[in-house]
């Protein structure tokens, strides 16, 4: 972890200015967080934009070979199977591998969320900062209460899974197996950031956010 803190630590720190940038006309950290989070998804669209057509094309491509697979399939076993499957991804210029681009965008922004949690993560004056219901931002949330214990359930890194997990069901250009990748990963990642700050949490949830309405504009205008 000190490894990527020190690799990103020139991104951490252009987030860090713009965040201090921010806060002044604002006055609230969490409004400042929320249009840092906002501000760098915009940056960022050009580049995940590009993501989303590729991973359209691979969808695309994988329905055009789909009656033949499913011939193959149903004709052939083991090695001769494997075989067939071949020349049908080699006459349609496709590898298993390029399946991975339905992950692309998370790639392409995850940098940036490493760094906004490498600034948030231990930010000063978050300290004790509260936003809405949010008690304090450089805390985890504890935002469902349980009774008997004084710290209750995280809700917002519950809350930014979910728009992810939403956001990736209604991209038109998903597909089922890319869906069932990204919930692989979105529940990895939910075990990660759990424990987390709320201003992490704000953040990655304002970005998530962004990115569900972008894909609920994707889906309608396909409609």
């Amino acid at each position: 972890m000190d490894f990527l803190r020190s690799i990103l630590s020139p991104l951490t720190g252009l987030l860090q200015t713009l965040l201090e940038l921010i806060h002044p006309l604002v006055g609230s950290y969490g409004v400042s967080i929320m249009l840092l989070s906002v501000t760098v998804s915009l940056i960022l669209s050009p580049v995940t934009s590009l993501a989303r057509r590729l991973e359209n094309k691979d969808r695309l491509r994988q329905e055009e070979m789909a009656p033949f697979l499913k011939a193959i399939n149903e004709k052939y076993s083991g090695r001769e199977r494997f075989e067939k499957t071949d020349e049908i991804y080699q006459r349609f210029n496709y590898h298993p591998i390029k399946s991975m681009g339905s992950l692309l965008p998370l790639f392409i922004q995850l940098p940036f969320l490493l760094a906004a949690l490498f600034l948030l993560v231990d930010y000063p004056p978050l300290h004790g900062e509260s936003f809405l219901v949010i008690r304090d931002l450089g805390a985890p949330d504890g935002l469902i209460p349980i009774s008997g214990v004084s710290q209750g359930i995280n809700l917002l890194p519950l809350l930014l899974t979910g728009v992810a997990v939403l956001e990736s069901s209604i991209r038109p250009e998903s597909t089922s197996q890319s869906r069932m990748r990204f919930l692989i990963v979105a529940a990895v990642l939910l075990i990660l950031i759990y424990p987390f700050p709320a201003g992490v949490c704000l953040y990655w949830l304002t970005s998530n956010l962004s990115s569900l309405a972008r894909a609920f504009v994707r889906a309608r205008s396909t409609t």
